[in-house]
């Protein structure tokens, strides 16, 4: 890992990877003073707009959906969950991992995955970068193909999480969101998002940021960016949108 400072501007204003070999800048605006009073403004309205969720997001169908289909999933995924287990198992600790994280309504909720880190060492900053020396050599397989999530199949049969939603976040993070952002936690988390496609690649970006900056980086930058997006997803998401989102989720992990 890097450390050291940073120009102050080049962390607020950073070229994200999105996907392979596709940069969108994302500035922090408060990095100008001189626009807070315009921002503040803007973040008013467009706060009223976030808060506008479609029906289906908090549906008794959204429900049933998550509860069918996570049953045939679950049927699936037990060969590559049975091998990952076996995987994780080449190191000392336990196979599952639960990390707290806020659910819907501020509820905290246990987040499973398959441990992919040296045991205790995932106690520490809840955010991994390319090249992380806490990751195991299993684990890193495990996180490329995203098989470290499948036991969040079993959050979505408990009622904590959705396939589609918001993915969870720890606590501090969320509680720091700008006030117009604050209206995620009325959502349910999810496996996958439009959020969560757009930075497949995170760990990847979150490599090129200082050690020392990097919960500041993804707090005031990040994270923000991947809520309004979810948020715009949520104002207009169906059931046909969330089957859609699904479909390119997969493909994306094959790709």
């Amino acid at each position: 890992m890097t450390t050291g400072s940073a120009d102050p501007v080049a962390v607020t204003t950073r070229n994200l990877r999105v996907g392979k070999g596709v940069t969108t800048p994302i500035t922090n605006p408060s990095a100008d003073p001189g626009t807070e009073g315009a921002t503040g403004r803007t973040q008013g309205a467009r706060g009223n707009e976030y808060s506008r969720a479609s029906a289906w997001c908090n549906s008794p169908g959204k429900r049933i959906f998550d509860l069918v289909s996570t049953s045939v999933f679950l049927i699936l995924a037990l060969p590559p969950m049975l091998l990952a287990s076996l995987a994780v198992a080449t190191s000392p600790g336990p196979l599952l991992f639960g990390a707290d994280r806020m659910g819907q309504g501020g509820k905290r909720i246990r987040v499973l995955k398959f441990r992919t880190m040296a045991h205790r060492k995932e106690l520490g900053l809840p955010l991994t970068r390319k090249g992380d020396g806490r990751v195991t050599k299993a684990g890193r397989f495990l996180r490329q193909w995203k098989i470290d999530e499948l036991p969040q199949l079993i959050n979505v049969m408990r009622g904590d999480m959705s396939l589609v939603g918001p993915r969870p976040d720890s606590a501090e993070f969320l509680d720091a969101l700008p006030t117009n952002l604050q209206c995620v936690r009325t959502l349910k988390p999810g496996i996958t998002s439009t959020a969560t496609l757009k930075f497949r690649n995170e760990e990847d970006l979150l490599s090129s940021v200082p050690e020392n900056e990097l919960a500041s980086y993804y707090q005031t930058t990040l994270l923000p960016e991947k809520v309004r997006l979810d948020l715009d997803y949520a104002r207009h998401a169906t059931l046909l949108t969330d089957l859609k989102l699904l479909i390119k989720t997969a493909l994306a992990i094959l790709r």
